[in-house]
């Protein structure tokens, strides 16, 4: 049975008793009544102190069980009570600490991206001192050359040009220099004092080469590689060339299949860097007929001075 209807149990019985004192006759025939009643008080005081004390030790024994019962919990609720407060503090305190946290985390950040700028103006500006590391080296390397071929040629020719035997060259391979017609080439070289350049021996042929083919110039197509020289097909004579010196071409250094004068229309001869697409590599044989119209590089001649 549980406690809470031994304790309804004790009650109904208590108050049952009662309601029986209470409903006696108060009033008897025998004896004196007022003494009749007050005896009657007397005992059913007696006996509802006796039944109250039965329901006080009724209670304290279910007070006892109860607190046999539930005691425990009611402890385990306190310790509960108590950790749920100390987990309240702890996370109160790990909110201010991943405050706190996230404060110093912004301004890292906030460190970091004002680094990582400077690195960015930093690399920015080193990759133009490499730049202009690198355009230095070329002027040095430039100079270094022109001293060289000046060093070489005792003066004898102008900077820039190189020298062979008596004869000094020139190869206008500046970005600055547009390319120009044979003729307009021509007139170039006179402006400085010489002329289009006459190779008329393997040694010539062979010096002329090389310089060419260690400036490594590059224009796309291979026909536009060409230097224009001092050699061109006579007017009045078809298949005839001639040199600007009037003399008559006798060794030619032509490329396999040319001179060809495709359509009839080239009358001007040009040395190249690059291969003809019609032959293998020779170094003997670089020469091409092309339109004197075309605009290509060239390559000028003239006296060296006297030792």
């Amino acid at each position: 049975m549980e406690n809470s209807d031994i304790s309804e149990d004790l009650f109904k019985g208590f108050k049952g008793t009662y309601n029986e004192l209470i409903c006696q006759d108060d009033f008897s025939t025998d004896g004196h009544p007022l003494h009749n009643r007050q005896d009657q008080q007397q005992v059913s005081l007696g006996m509802l102190s006796a039944l109250l004390l039965v329901v006080d030790i009724g209670l304290g024994v279910q007070y006892s069980k109860v607190s046999e019962k539930y005691g425990p919990l009611y402890q385990n609720l306190t310790h509960i009570s108590s950790e749920l407060e100390q987990l309240r503090a702890t996370h109160s305190n790990m909110i201010h600490a991943k405050e706190e946290a996230l404060t110093l985390l912004q301004k890292e950040l906030q460190k970091v991206y004002k680094t990582s700028g400077q690195l960015g103006s930093a690399k920015h500006t080193g990759m133009e001192l490499q730049r202009q590391v690198e355009s230095l080296q070329g002027q040095k390397m430039a100079l270094q050359s022109s001293v060289t071929e000046f060093v070489e040629s005792c003066g004898r020719c102008l900077p820039g040009w190189k020298l062979l035997n008596s004869l000094c060259y020139y190869f206008p391979l500046s970005n600055s220099i547009p390319l120009k017609t044979w003729d307009r080439s021509r007139e170039s070289c006179i402006q400085k004092g010489a002329d289009l350049a006459i190779i008329n021996s393997e040694e010539k042929q062979e010096f002329i080469n090389k310089a060419i083919q260690a400036l490594r110039y590059s224009s796309g197509s291979w026909h536009l590689t060409g230097f224009w020289i001092g050699l061109r097909e006579k007017e009045d004579k078809e298949g005839t060339w001639a040199w600007l010196d009037g003399t008559k071409l006798t060794q030619g250094y032509w490329a396999d299949g040319e001179p060809n004068d495709d359509m009839n229309n080239e009358d001007c001869a040009a040395i190249y860097s690059k291969n003809h697409p019609k032959a293998s590599w020779d170094a003997m044989k670089t020469w091409n007929d092309a339109p004197c119209r075309y605009a290509l590089k060239w390559i000028c001649q003239m006296k060296a001075k006297a030792a």
